[in-house]
């Protein structure tokens, strides 16, 4: 994948304006990325976009209700983040900073929502300079963002090292573990508890079904976890988000190719975005895409 200046995320629901960003900036003499435009095809989602967030100079996020929202982008912005990358948010409507969001982009210099369309142009076009000119003259060194983001990042890599130097220790500590399952009081719940994680880590996680079962074993797990000791429990929560988040990624992955195939003037027609619509339900009941697939349907004359 060959370098970009500029990596563009946005929610599905503002591609359009995330188009016309795009067609100023380009103008301007920048390259972006942009999904799907720069993905190729059977490429797999996440994989790529994060090596384009690598590859790009500049973070631009489209951010408005939509994207404040969207499980996609948060994941793209807490790599962006982790990357240290320049963060640019263009503010498109009034919706305000929460949650993660608000911690990551807090202290950020926002182009907000302007009345004179081509003023907040302008502004973006010239905070965009700006950072490359700072970039040539060797000053944008830690120009990213505050010192307290950037020590965090800093946290965050040093985390890593720690997690393989400490992966001797940490078999220790399951070894006392599972030392103190075998012997303990409650062997009954003990063992139930314990097969169920066993049974969850042995799956491949190679399918949408993968990741549902080995979640529905963890969530049995922890239906049982209060008569397990505090000290013989295992944290399963951290691995129940992941892949939540991964159940997620995948379901608004099928849902933007199911709305591009399903645009009617494109050559695919309605049998991809059906079949793409079925996938996005599986990994997660989305009544705005179950309304969305029953339109794809009725074109066809039958209802599910």
């Amino acid at each position: 994948m060959k370098d970009f200046d500029i990596f563009i995320s946005y929610s599905s629901n503002d591609r359009s304006i995330a188009d016309q960003l795009v067609t100023h900036i380009e103008q301007a003499g920048y390259t972006c990325w942009i999904a799907p435009r720069n993905i190729e095809g059977g490429a797999e989602y996440s994989e790529v976009i994060e090596k384009a967030i690598l590859k790009c100079k500049i973070f631009l996020l489209v951010f408005s209700e939509n994207s404040a929202n969207s499980p996609w982008v948060k994941s793209e912005l807490n790599i962006a983040f982790s990357e240290n990358k320049y963060l640019i948010p263009y503010k498109i409507d009034a919706t305000p900073l929460k949650g993660t969001m608000r911690l990551l982009l807090n202290d950020k210099h926002w182009i907000a929502n302007n009345e004179d369309e081509n003023k907040q142009m302008n502004l973006l076009l010239s905070a965009i300079q700006n950072y490359f000119t700072k970039l040539e003259k060797g000053e944008a060194e830690n120009f990213s963002g505050n010192p307290f983001y950037l020590e965090v990042a800093k946290q965050k890599k040093r985390k890593k090292i720690i997690l393989s130097a400490s992966f001797i220790g940490l078999l220790i500590v399951i070894g006392v573990i599972i030392f103190g399952i075998v012997f303990s009081s409650n062997q009954k719940h003990l063992k139930q508890y314990n097969d169920l994680i066993t049974q969850a880590f042995s799956i491949q996680e190679t399918s949408v079904n993968d990741f549902i079962v080995m979640r529905n074993l963890l969530l049995k797990a922890q239906e049982i976890e209060n008569e397990i000791p505090v000290s013989q429990r295992k944290d399963i929560s951290g691995i129940l988000f992941q892949i939540d988040f991964k159940l997620d990624s995948i379901h608004y992955k099928n849902l933007e190719d199911a709305r591009w195939f399903a645009i009617p003037e494109t050559k695919h027609g309605d049998k991809q975005a059906i079949e793409r619509y079925k996938l996005a339900l599986q990994a997660k009941e989305d009544s705005v895409a179950r309304n969305e697939l029953n339109i794809i349907l009725s074109r066809k004359g039958n209802y599910e």
